[in-house]
């Protein structure tokens, strides 16, 4: 069976904009075939997100990721030392110093799981397989 890791915004988009998604990648998230990751950072960051006001919900935050996960049928994908160690390894792009991206490819080349995102600096990552939305 396929696997897919869902990026941060991939993830919040599918959960309550999924209008931002491609046709391609809503095809993917509909799939019966295709097991569905979230990395815990995503969690993370999206406390940090409300946090500094870039997201609003109107639940608490653990609601919305219990609620959310079930819809599409994801799962949180923890972080190993395996992960930890391949963070430290991948150098940030000039420009690109988002730690909770930066776990996320680290996961996602520790795996080899592809990755969906639709942050145009992923690309810049060749350790990674990339599914662009």
């Amino acid at each position: 069976m396929k696997q897919v890791l869902l990026d941060t915004h991939i993830f919040l988009w599918a959960a309550i904009n999924p209008e931002k998604l491609s046709k391609k990648v809503q095809r993917i998230l509909e799939s019966d075939r295709i097991i569905r990751y979230v990395s815990i950072a995503s969690v993370w960051e999206t406390a940090y997100l409300i946090e500094t006001k870039k997201v609003r919900f109107d639940k608490p935050l653990g609601v919305f990721w219990e609620e959310s996960l079930i819809e599409l049928q994801a799962q949180i994908l923890n972080i190993t030392p395996q992960h930890v160690q391949r963070f430290y390894e991948i150098q940030p792009l000039k420009g690109h110093n988002d730690q909770f991206d930066r776990m996320i490819i680290a996961q996602a080349a520790s795996t080899g799981i592809p990755l969906i995102s639709d942050d145009g600096k992923f690309g810049s990552y060749p350790m990674i397989q990339l599914i662009e939305n």
